[in-house]
C-alpha cells in the first residue's frame, strides 16, 4: 500500500485534463468484478486484433484520469499505428469522472484494471494482454498482472518508487517488463529505477532530459512504448 507519510497532501479538487477522444476509440461502461464499481471507459477492439494492451492511469488523487498526457499519448501512438491489428482500452479508475465508487488505495484499483482486462479479453477473446501504466498506474498494472495469467507482458512508465512498494506487497510478475524512466523525473531516480528494474528482472530505458510526465516529448516515449507493449504492431 502507499505509504501515507511520503505521499504530500492531494489538492481538494484535483485538476484533470479535459476529455480527447482518440480515432477509433468508442466509449464504454465497463462492469465491475463481482458487483465493484461501474467504470467509464474508451475501448478500441476491432475484429483480428492479435493483442489487447489496457493503460492504466496516474494517481486519482492527484488528477490523474484516462485523459491524462501520457496514457493519451500511447492511446493515440496505438491509433496511429497499429489501429486494426491491436484492441486497447484507458479507463477511469473507481471515483473519476464518470467511473462509479471511491479511491481505494490501490486495492480497489487493482480489481479495476483486472475488470478492464476481463471486458478486453471478452471483446477480443485468446490473444495476449499487455499492461501499460503511468506513475501509480505502473504500480497498478503490476498488480494486475501478477494476478492474471492472460497478461504476457508490462511496460511501467515513470513508476514511483518512493510512494509505492513494487517489492514485497507486489506478487511476482513472470513475463516481459520494461521500465522507462527520465533522467529528471521528480518522483523517482534513475538509481531507483535501476534498482526496481534489477529486483524486476525488466529492461531499463532512460530518457535523457525527461521529467516524471516526459514533457520534453510524450510522442517519442509512445512511440518507444510501442515495440515494448505491441511487439508485433511492427511486424510485416
Amino acid at each position: 500500500m502507499p505509504s501515507a507519510d511520503r505521499l504530500p497532501p492531494p489538492p481538494a479538487v484535483p485538476v484533470r485534463s479535459p476529455p480527447v477522444a482518440v480515432a477509433g476509440e468508442a466509449e464504454a461502461r465497463i462492469r465491475g468484478l463481482d458487483g465493484g464499481p461501474a467504470l467509464d471507459a474508451r475501448v478500441h477492439a476491432p475484429p483480428g486484433a492479435s493483442r489487447v494492451v489496457v493503460i492504466c492511469h496516474p494517481h486519482p488523487l492527484y488528477g490523474g484520469s484516462m485523459h491524462s498526457p501520457v496514457p493519451l499519448s500511447v492511446a493515440r501512438c496505438l491509433s496511429d499505428r497499429a489501429q486494426g491489428r491491436v484492441a486497447w482500452a484507458r479507463f477511469d479508475f473507481r471515483g473519476v469522472g464518470e467511473s462509479e465508487g471511491a479511491y481505494d488505495d490501490g486495492r480497489g484499483e487493482t480489481r479495476d484494471a483486472l475488470a478492464v482486462i476481463e471486458e478486453m479479453c471478452r471483446r477480443v477473446p485468446g490473444v495476449p494482454v499487455s499492461l501499460c501504466g503511468h506513475s501509480f498506474g505502473s504500480w497498478i498494472a503490476l498488480r494486475a498482472a501478477a494476478r492474471d495469467a492472460r497478461v504476457e507482458r508490462v511496460l511501467l512508465v515513470a513508476p514511483s518508487t518512493r510512494f509505492f512498494d513494487y517489492g514485497d506487497e507486489v506478487p511476482r510478475f513472470a513475463g516481459p517488463t520494461t521500465v522507462f524512466i527520465g533522467d529528471r523525473d521528480e518522483l523517482s531516480g534513475v538509481d531507483e529505477a535501476r534498482a526496481l528494474a534489477a529486483q524486476l528482472g525488466a529492461d531499463l530505458r532512460v530518457f535523457e532530459g525527461y521529467d516524471h510526465h516526459f514533457m520534453k516529448s510524450r510522442r517519442a516515449m509512445a512511440e518507444a512504448a510501442l515495440p515494448v507493449i505491441v511487439p508485433e504492431a511492427l511486424s510485416p
